[in-house]
């Protein structure tokens, strides 16, 4: 993942720029202006858009390569000989789980602050708008994560198996999560029943609302308001999950 991000700030370095001509600046791409000549407030407005665009890129990667990197911790931790050693130690099981959880998050948060900061700080050379809003976000990406990450880390604990993880963690996002969100518009077409639509309501509030949040960071970063309710009820459904999960490992014979 840090191979990626390093990649993809070269790229940016070399393809972002600006051209200050009598009428007002623009964004060039390599050298070749990719916006009409703007005010420095609509510049700075493009800027995010821009800014938005990459985070949107990256909130991709982290959930494939950071999924695929950091989902076999648990399962690993949990192998036989392993956990023995593990267990050996005067630590409850709760905080082998909170333990291997925060390192994964944190190694992916670093990720994401490389990503984050190096763009950041092209753009602001560059292009000289500094989106302090888009630095923040990293913090909120790391935050989507981390939620998902609950749902691969409840399915390590509950496989130990690191296949099983990766995929339940991708299927969620893909056929839980964003089917989910977009219900209203497609599965309560398939009936008008009121306990069924209510189902679906109660399950996307008892999962984490993972692309909710995702367009909530974009928005953040481009300037625009967006909703917290996503973020509050996401992380007492990943809390949930984590508890969970942290039960079933402590009734779990090794």
């Amino acid at each position: 993942l840090a191979g990626i991000s390093t990649l993809m700030l070269i790229f940016a370095a070399l393809a972002i720029g600006a051209d200050s001509t009598a009428d007002g600046m623009s964004i060039t791409f390599f050298g070749k202006p990719a916006s009409p000549p703007v005010t420095h407030d609509t510049l700075a407005d493009l800027a995010g858009k821009l800014e938005a665009g990459f985070a949107g890129g990256l909130f991709f990667g982290v959930v494939v390569f950071g999924v695929f990197g950091t989902a076999g911790v648990i399962p690993d931790a949990l192998e036989k000989g392993t956990v023995d050693l593990y267990l050996s130690k005067p630590i409850a099981r709760w905080q082998l789980l909170l333990g291997k959880y925060l390192g994964s998050v944190a190694v992916i948060f670093l990720n994401i602050l490389y990503f984050i900061g190096g763009l950041w700080l092209i753009v602001g050379v560059k292009v000289g708008v500094w989106n302090t809003q888009f630095l923040l976000s990293a913090f909120l990406l790391t935050y989507v994560f981390a939620s998902l990450y609950a749902v691969v880390a409840f399915f390590g604990v509950v496989s130990r198996n690191m296949a099983i993880a990766i995929i339940a963690g991708i299927l969620y996002l893909l056929l839980v999560a964003g089917p989910l969100e977009s219900r209203q518009t497609g599965l309560y077409l398939l009936s008008e029943s009121g306990v069924y639509r209510g189902i679906l309501d109660g399950l996307y509030y008892l999962f984490p609302q993972i692309p909710a949040m995702e367009s909530g960071a974009i928005h953040l970063i481009s300037g625009e308001q967006a909703l917290v309710t996503p973020f509050a009820q996401s992380l007492l459904s990943a809390l949930g999950i984590l508890g969970l999960a942290a039960w079933l490992l402590q009734r779990r014979d090794f």
